[in-house]
């Protein structure tokens, strides 16, 4: 089943805020138990069980479609949808943990028209079990500043990788006793594989490098979108490859990544950032409903809701489930002022059941109105 609410972009799009004075006490340790599915997830069990779901349905809803099992012992029971989905061999690895951030990176193959590995970062609050982005840690000025920074150094990569080619270039044609200078056209107008290989990967980084310097690069360019790896010391940029699939095999640049100490990001930090990497004093965070996992009822019934942040014009999407069946339910709708309203988009049902609710700091409390009119609310 696939989820309405992309996760993948819940990390992207959350901007943020943590609804309380966050190391005002240790956290639960965590243990960290695996789950078998397409290889191995990792599932998180403590004595705070709200922050485990927190985080195990983070991950379970980004990379299976659906919520985290309700203990690591049971089996993830796949749909077809899930069946035909062209992601396997899952496997993960522990970068930090420690009582102020659990942050996991899980690697898996990525089939399409090819297979190729991917990795995804997943960084959490050890005390909320909430999702840290690069937004979280770093102001406007310093994450724009850090961005041009990790551009000159991605640009500087690029162009060693084409003088590095542009001397096996002129080994190459040495070696073969050919007169013509690199990088000139062969007096002959021959090329050998060899030739043909160096000279399209240059070509290949050479658009690169112009699209990466291109005025509209940047205009696109949202800090909360930019993946970290958060590690004991460092924190580490990630960036896809510029090369497609066909010109993957050429591409020995590949995946970028930029890494800073601790320590040299200091001036580009925001309070919740010291927190987090430098031993900074607890901070409280603005109380906002959105882009977490809520926790509460429908009537007497259990629920677990996420939303995304307000659009521009308070259009919201997300989804809730209830927890015995753990199906998810699609919801869209509108933020006005305090107030927020969202349909079942998905529902056969006519009318579409809805949740109308006020907006309290991080609490929706309101109304379920369907066949029946149900009390409503969920809380961090």
């Amino acid at each position: 089943m696939k989820s309405n609410f992309d996760v993948r972009a819940f990390f992207a799009c959350f901007a943020a805020a943590l609804p309380a004075y966050v190391g005002a006490a240790q956290p639960a340790p965590i243990d960290i138990k695996t789950v078998a599915y397409r290889g191995s997830l990792p599932y998180v069990v403590s004595a705070d069980p709200r922050r485990d779901a927190r985080i195990n349905h983070s991950v379970f809803l980004a990379l299976t479609g659906q919520p985290a099992p309700a203990k690591y012992t049971d089996r993830v029971v796949e749909t077809q949808e899930q069946e035909e989905m062209g992601v396997n061999d899952f496997g993960f690895k522990v970068t930090r943990d420690d009582q102020r951030v659990l942050a996991l990176e899980i690697d898996s193959e990525v089939c399409g028209a090819y297979c190729e590995h991917s990795w995804d970062q997943y960084n959490f609050d050890a005390v909320t079990g909430r999702a840290i982005l690069a937004s979280d840690i770093f102001t406007p000025a310093g994450g724009a500043k850090l961005f041009k920074q990790n551009l000159a150094k991605r640009l500087a990569q690029y162009q060693q990788a084409i003088a590095g080619l542009n001397r096996a270039g002129t080994a190459h044609r040495k070696k073969n006793h050919i007169s013509t200078s690199w990088p000139q056209p062969r007096t002959d107008g021959r090329q050998d594989d060899e030739e043909a290989r160096i000279m399209d990967t240059i070509a290949m980084y050479r658009h690169c490098m112009e699209s990466m310097q291109s005025p509209d690069y940047g205009s696109d360019f949202k800090l909360e979108n930019a993946p970290v790896r958060i590690e004991y010391g460092a924190i580490t940029f990630l960036y896809q490859r510029c090369s497609n699939h066909a010109m993957h095999a050429l591409d020995e640049v590949d995946k970028q990544e930029v890494s800073y100490k601790n320590t040299d990001l200091a001036p580009h930090i925001t309070p919740y950032g010291r927190y987090l990497l430098m031993d900074g004093p607890p901070v409280k965070r603005r109380a906002e409903p959105y882009q977490q996992f809520l926790q509460g009822r429908v009537g007497q019934a259990a629920i677990t809701l996420t939303l995304s942040a307000p659009g521009i014009d308070g259009a919201v999407t997300g989804e809730y489930f209830y927890n015995k069946y753990r199906k998810l339910i699609a919801l869209r709708g509108q933020v006005n002022g305090n107030t927020v309203e969202l349909t079942e988009s998905e529902s056969i049902d006519t009318p579409k059941p809805l949740i109308r609710a006020t907006i309290k700091g991080d609490k929706l409390e309101g109304q379920w109105i369907g066949k029946q009119t149900l009390d409503f609310s969920v809380a961090p």
